[in-house]
C-alpha cells in the first residue's frame, strides 16, 4: 500500500515534529535541573552521615523549597539534641571526676564504655581509651567478671566485696546497678568501686585486740581465784603458803592494775583526749631527767649506763610529759631484756627538720620476723618471758601513737644475740627570727 503526503500534510507532519522537539527540549531541561538539585541534596546528606553538618542552600526555588525546609529544620534539631547529649556527657564527667570512689559504666554487652580518675587511683593505669573495650581487658578479674555479667544478666542491683590482688592486696566493695530504658530492657551498668581495704583491717584489730584483752585480764584474774579458793579451802590456816599466795595476788593485782593503767592511756592517745601540749623542749634536760629515775634499777642489775647526747642539740617541739613516757617505756624494756654486765646507752642526733632519739642496749635482741610487728598492740616475742617481767604488751604501741602524734617516726633494729636499738624522731622547734 502506497501514502502519498499532500503539501499540507508534510507541513502538518512538520509542525507536530517541531512540538515534540520543543516538549522534548523542555523536559529534558526540567528533569536536569531536577537531577542537579537532587544531587546537592545527595551530596549534603552524604556529608552529613560523615558527621560534616551544615545547611543547605537555596535560591527561591519551589520545586524542593520545602523539602530542603523540612531537611534543614532536622538538621537543626539534630545539632541541637547533639549540643544537649555533649553538655549531658560533660557533665556527667565532670561529676564522675569528682568523685573519689571508682566507677565504671558498661554498655549492654558488658564492654566498659567509661571509667572516671578515681578508678584509675584504685588499679593504677587502665588498658582504656575510651573505646568500648571487654571487661578482662580493662580489668583482668574473672571474679568480677562473673560479678557483673550475673547483674547485667539478670538486671538486678548487686554488691560483693572482692579481694584484688593489686600492688597491695585491697579489699572493694563493688556496687552494680543496672541501667534499663523505657520499654525495662537492660541498656547497661553502673558500676562503683569502694576501697574498704583499713576498713576491714581496722575491724580485724579491734577484734584480736578485745580478744586480746579478754585474755590478758583473764589470765591474773584466773590466777587470783585460784589462789583465793585454795585459801578458802584450808591454806589460810598454814601462814607460811597462805603468805606466798597473797604475794603472788599482789603481783598479779598490780599486773592488772598496770594493764588496765595502758588500755585506758593508749585509748586517750588513739581518741586524742589527752592533754597535747607541745612546747620547746630540752632533751639534755629530760635524759638528767631519766637517769636518776633509772640510777637504783641499772645498779641493782649491774647494768651500765652511757648518754651520748651533745649539749648543743635543738630544742624539739614536744609534750615532756608524753616523751617521758616514752623513755619511760623504753629504758624499762632495756632494762629487763639486758643481762646482768650490760650496756644501755641513750643517742641523740639532728637530722632536719627532725632530732632523732634512740634507746640502744646489749640484750637478747628481736628477731627479724617480730621487728616488724613489735610495735602492734599485745605483740610479744616472747609471751612467757614477757609476762614473768610483768610487761603489759602494750608499751611500744603507747610509744608509737604518742610518737605518731608528735608527726614523728619510730623505729628499730636489732640482732638475735648482740641487742636492740628502739628510736624516735621529733620535730626541732621552729626558732622566730627577729
Amino acid at each position: 500500500m502506497v501514502f502519498f503526503l499532500t503539501k499540507e500534510g508534510v507541513i502538518t507532519l512538520l509542525d507536530g515534529l517541531l512540538v515534540l522537539a520543543i516538549g522534548y527540549a523542555i523536559f529534558s531541561a526540567f528533569i536536569n535541573k531536577i537531577n542537579k538539585k537532587l544531587e546537592l541534596l545527595n551530596k549534603f546528606t552524604a556529608s552529613w552521615r560523615e558527621g560534616k553538618y551544615s545547611k543547605i542552600s537555596y535560591y527561591n526555588d519551589h520545586e524542593i523549597g520545602k523539602i530542603v525546609d523540612n531537611l534543614n529544620y532536622l538538621l537543626e534539631q539534630l545539632e541541637n539534641c547533639k549540643k544537649t547529649v555533649k553538655e549531658e556527657e560533660n557533665r556527667l564527667r565532670a561529676i564522675l571526676a569528682g568523685i573519689n570512689a571508682g566507677v565504671m559504666v558498661l554498655d549492654r554487652e558488658g564492654r566498659v564504655i567509661l571509667v572516671n580518675k578515681g578508678l584509675e587511683k584504685l588499679f593504677g593505669k587502665l588498658n582504656f581509651t575510651g573505646e568500648p573495650k571487654p571487661l578482662l581487658e580493662v580489668i583482668r578479674n574473672y571474679e568480677l567478671e562473673k560479678f557483673l555479667a550475673e547483674s547485667l544478666a539478670n538486671l538486678k542491683e548487686m554488691s560483693r566485696e572482692i579481694e584484688f590482688l593489686l600492688p597491695n592486696s585491697k579489699t572493694i566493695l563493688i556496687h552494680a546497678t543496672p541501667l534499663k530504658d523505657e520499654q525495662d530492657q537492660k541498656v547497661g551498668l553502673v558500676v562503683v568501686f569502694d576501697d574498704i581495704t583499713e576498713e576491714r583491717k581496722l575491724e580485724k584489730m579491734r577484734s584480736e585486740f578485745i580478744a586480746n584483752v579478754s585474755h590478758e585480764l583473764r589470765t591474773p584474774l584466773t590466777s587470783i581465784k585460784g589462789f583465793l579458793e585454795t585459801l578458802l579451802d584450808g591454806a589460810l590456816e598454814d601462814k607460811t603458803i597462805a603468805k606466798h599466795f597473797l604475794q603472788i595476788m599482789n603481783s598479779e593485782t598490780e599486773r592488772l592494775t598496770r594493764l588496765i593503767d595502758d588500755l585506758l592511756s593508749l585509748s586517750k592517745i588513739e581518741a586524742k583526749k589527752v592533754d597535747f601540749a607541745p612546747k620547746p623542749l630540752n632533751i639534755n634536760d629530760l635524759v638528767q631527767k631519766m637517769k636518776l629515775l633509772f640510777k637504783s634499777r641499772l645498779e641493782e642489775k649491774g647494768l651500765s649506763f652511757v648518754s651520748t647526747v651533745p649539749d648543743d642539740l635543738p630544742p624539739v617541739l614536744a609534750d615532756g610529759d608524753m616523751i617521758s613516757q616514752v623513755l619511760i617505756n623504753l629504758l624499762d624494756n632495756a632494762i629487763k631484756y639486758t643481762p646482768t654486765g650490760g650496756k644501755i646507752e641513750l643517742l641523740a642526733k639532728v637530722k632536719e627538720p627532725f632530732v632523732e632519739i634512740a634507746v640502744k642496749d646489749t640484750g637478747i635482741g628481736i628477731p627479724e620476723e617480730s621487728q616488724k610487728r613489735i610495735f602492734e598492740r599485745f605483740y610479744r616475742v616472747d609471751k612467757a618471758r614477757s609476762r614473768e617481767l610483768g610487761g603489759t604488751g602494750l608499751g611500744l604501741a603507747i610509744v608509737k601513737h604518742i610518737i605518731d602524734l608528735h608527726n614523728g617516726k619510730v623505729w628499730v633494729e636489732s640482732k638475735v644475740g648482740e641487742g636492740s636499738t628502739f628510736g624516735f624522731s621529733l620535730p626541732i622547734t621552729q626558732q622566730k627570727e627577729d
